[in-house]
C-alpha cells in the first residue's frame, strides 16, 4: 500500500489489533501508545513530529556489526516499539518490502540474538522466543484478515488476484450481495464489478410495518445498543428458499451479507444458509456497522465493520475465496450441484 493511502484510520486499526494479542485481551497495559488522526495519512505524520524510530536501513545493531549505506534507495522501514506482555521490545513495523513505495505492516520480534546453549537464561530466551513467534503470527494473521496490508496479502494481491478473478470469470462464479439498503449494495457491485468480478445482488428483505409494536418496542430498546431487531419482528428471516436458489443458479462463490439485511435479521439468515445443504459450502462475509453486536466466527468466515475503504473490502474477498479454495472446500465446492 502506498505510503499517501495509509491513513491514520488504518494505523490505529492496526495498533488496536496488535495491542488485542500482544496484550492478551488487556491492551491497557501497553504504554505510550500513539493515536492518529483518522484523516492523516503516514505520509503527513513522517512530515511532522512523530513516534516512529526509522530503521532504514537496518536495525542500530546491524548496522555496528555490517554498515549498510543509507540512500534514497535502501528500503524505508518505520517502527513502534509497542512490546507485549513479556517482552517490551516488540514493534510494529511498516516496511517498504520488494516493490517500491508498497508498505506492509510487520511484528518485528526484536528478539534475533544468539546465545550459546550453556550460557545461563538460555532455556528461558528460548521460550520467550517462541511466545514472541506465536504473537507474530496471530497479530499478522488479524491484519490480514481485516485488510492491514500484510506480505501475505501483497501475495496474494501480486500473484494471486488475476488468476482468481480470471478463474472465476471462467468458470462463470459470482459473488452474491445481500443488503437492505439498495445505495450500499449498489456501490459493493460497483466496487467488485470494476476489480473484476461478477455480481449478483440478492432481493431486499421483506420489511415490517411501521407500526409494529414490535419494531416499535426494539427501537426503544436499542437506543444506546445494537439496532438489531428481535426475530418476531420479521417472521421470514429464516426463508432462505429464494437465496438457495440464486446461489445455485447463479454459481455464487461468496455471499457478502450485511447483518441489516431483512431488517436486522441478517445473522439469523447466516446460520440458515449455514445449515441448508444447498448453501453451507458458500462462504460468507458480514458486514457490520459500528452499532451492531458481532463479529460471530461461527456464523461468517470473515467479517468487516462499516465504514470502511474499498481496499479493505478486496483484500477480505479475495483471502476469503482465496482460503476456501486451498481448504479444500473452495470455490468449486461451493458451487456443485
Amino acid at each position: 500500500m502506498k505510503m499517501q493511502e495509509i491513513s491514520g484510520e488504518l494505523l490505529n486499526r492496526a495498533i488496536a489489533l496488535y495491542l488485542e494479542h500482544a496484550y492478551r485481551g488487556h491492551p491497557e497495559r501497553a504504554r505510550n501508545v500513539p493515536q492518529f488522526k483518522p484523516a492523516e495519512t503516514l505520509a503527513e505524520v513522517l512530515q511532522r513530529e512523530h513516534p516512529f524510530e526509522d530503521l532504514t536501513g537496518g536495525t542500530p545493531s546491524t548496522l555496528a556489526a555490517e554498515p549498510v549505506p543509507v540512500s534514497g534507495s535502501a528500503p524505508r522501514v518505520y517502527a513502534l516499539r509497542l512490546g507485549n506482555l513479556a517482552y517490551p521490545h516488540m514493534k510494529l513495523a511498516l516496511v517498504e518490502a520488494y516493490f517500491a513505495d508498497e508498505f506492509v505492516f510487520a511484528v518485528d520480534r526484536h528478539d534475533t540474538f544468539h546465545f550459546e546453549p550453556n550460557v545461563p537464561g538460555y532455556a528461558a530466551w528460548c521460550e520467550l522466543k517462541e511466545i514472541n513467534r506465536l504473537i507474530k503470527e496471530a497479530v499478522e494473521d488479524a491484519w490480514h484478515k481485516s485488510g492491514v496490508p500484510t506480505l501475505r496479502s501483497m501475495r496474494e494481491k501480486a500473484f494471486e488476484r488475476p488468476d482468481l478473478v480470471a478463474r472465476m470469470m471462467r468458470e462463470g462464479l459470482a459473488i452474491l450481495v445481500l443488503d437492505d439498503d439498495e445505495a450500499r449494495a449498489d456501490i459493493l457491485k460497483g466496487i467488485l464489478g470494476e476489480d473484476g468480478y461478477t455480481v449478483v445482488v440478492g432481493p431486499p428483505g421483506p420489511r415490517p410495518r411501521e407500526d409494529s409494536t414490535a419494531v416499535l418496542e426494539a427501537r426503544k430498546r436499542a437506543k444506546d445498543e445494537s439496532l438489531r431487531l428481535p426475530a418476531a419482528a420479521c417472521d421470514k428471516a429464516d426463508d432462505v428458499d429464494a437465496l438457495c436458489e440464486i446461489i445455485r443458479d447463479q454459481r455464487v462463490a461468496l455471499a457478502i451479507l450485511d447483518v441489516s439485511y431483512r431488517t436486522g435479521q441478517g445473522p439469523r439468515v447466516a446460520a440458515a444458509l449455514r445449515v441448508d445443504a444447498r448453501s453451507q459450502s458458500t462462504p460468507i462475509l458480514g458486514i457490520y456497522s459500528r452499532r451492531d453486536f458481532g463479529p460471530d466466527p461461527d456464523l461468517f468466515d470473515a467479517s468487516l465493520r462499516r465504514p470502511y475503504r474499498k481496499e479493505a473490502l478486496l483484500e477480505l474477498v479475495h483471502s476469503t475465496l482465496v482460503a476456501r479454495s486451498r481448504g479444500g472446500s473452495g470455490i468449486h465446492e461451493a458451487v456443485s450441484e
